[in-house]
């Protein structure tokens, strides 16, 4: 007799992200290193040197640290936070897993701020949880969160986490400190936690993106960072979360045993150097112009742009698929948001010059 999966987990399907898909490229005849991607908001100008070679001197021969302490020291130096406030993860979608294993039970109510990134509504559904979502209103090139209503939600239906994405996939909103304490203080009132993922936090392009450590105290927040993106380490996976001892704890119990590989700490550490500053500081400041000069180029298209503060635009172009499906035929690589709940919109991530001029000739003919 077959032996059948968990009946809640037979017809789960995986989440839809950003990034070349190199079987579907070749179902279309096409050269992944001929198509520009603009579906994975990355730093284009790739890794500092010295993050480089620290990943390409680590030994691989041997087990990684389980417990990362090199990078953790590096990221409490950093940071200002002690080392015991720190739990590295194999990317944040690790720790996303993590924490709705430690949070959520079967009947429990999760909320997820949308639209935004899958994986929460993922994660929170292989747990078991109750499903809520509180939408913010993208109408062409304008978002609004509703956070009375959100923070009355919160009150009402007492979900035990609340996900937020802080700047937000795909809007590129940034939320301000003093919105993120309302809703802490929401969901503490409601005995819930508070997820802040910032993933993006470091490739904020206009102003700068507020420190939320302080809030940590009370134990009902987590704030979830990203060393891929503005690193540009995708290939190798390094995010890390920040909370309260017993929470790091937790989360350091249930995470599988090396997985967070040598190469990974090897470059997390590196990334953390003076050097790899300047060259992210270096990249900030281009990519902050490029964003602009996209935006304008898009407008120019007759596109409205969401007027986002990270390393994305969202794009209202009427059919985000059949879009992404005509850029692609041309060597580019769009996000179309359908997954997000917005069938209208692409999102782009702003790139360099030369390969921002490309997109913008494309879209040019597809539109």
């Amino acid at each position: 007799m077959r032996v059948r999966p968990n009946p809640s987990l037979e017809g789960l399907s995986p989440v839809a992200h950003g990034a070349l898909d190199p079987g579907e490229l070749e179902r279309r005849g096409l050269d992944p290193r001929e198509v520009v991607d603009f579906s994975a908001s990355i730093n284009p100008y790739g890794p500092a040197p010295a993050v480089l070679e620290a990943a390409r001197r680590a030994d691989v021969s041997r087990y990684p640290d389980r417990a990362c302490l090199g990078l953790r020291r590096a990221l409490s130096g950093h940071l200002g936070l002690g080392v015991s406030w720190i739990a590295p993860g194999n990317g944040s979608a690790e720790l996303i897993d993590l924490l709705a294993r430690l949070y959520l039970s079967p009947g429990d109510a999760a909320l997820v701020v949308g639209p935004t990134f899958g994986e929460y509504e993922r994660a929170s559904r292989l747990c078991g949880a109750r499903m809520l979502r509180w939408d913010r209103e993208v109408r062409g090139g304008s978002v609004s969160l509703g956070l009375e209503g959100l923070l009355e939600t919160i009150l009402r239906e007492r979900p035990r986490v609340v996900w937020l994405c802080n700047p937000n996939n795909p809007t590129g909103e940034l939320l301000p400190s003093r919105d993120i304490r309302r809703l802490l203080e929401a969901a503490e009132e409601a005995g819930g936690l508070l997820v802040v993922d910032e993933a993006y936090r470091e490739l904020v392009l206009r102003g700068e993106a507020e420190d939320l450590t302080g809030l940590l105290e009370g134990g009902s927040l987590v704030l979830l960072r990203s060393m891929t993106k503005a690193h540009a380490l995708a290939g190798l996976r390094l995010g890390y979360a920040l909370a309260r001892p017993e929470v790091v704890r937790l989360l350091e119990a249930v995470r599988p045993p090396w997985s967070v590989s040598a190469p990974a700490q090897a470059a997390g550490v590196a990334a953390l150097s003076p050097a790899a500053g300047e060259h992210l500081s270096r990249c900030r400041r281009l990519l902050a112009r490029n964003a602009r000069l996209l935006a304008d180029g898009l407008a120019r298209l007759g596109l409205a742009v969401v007027p986002g503060r990270a390393n994305f635009l969202l794009v209202e172009t009427g059919s985000g698929r059949r879009t992404r499906d005509a850029l692609l035929e041309r060597g580019v690589q769009v996000r179309d948001c359908v997954s997000f709940g917005l069938p209208a919109h692409i999102r782009v991530a702003v790139r360099r010059p030369e390969e921002n001029a490309r997109l913008l000739g494309a879209l040019g003919e597809v539109r």
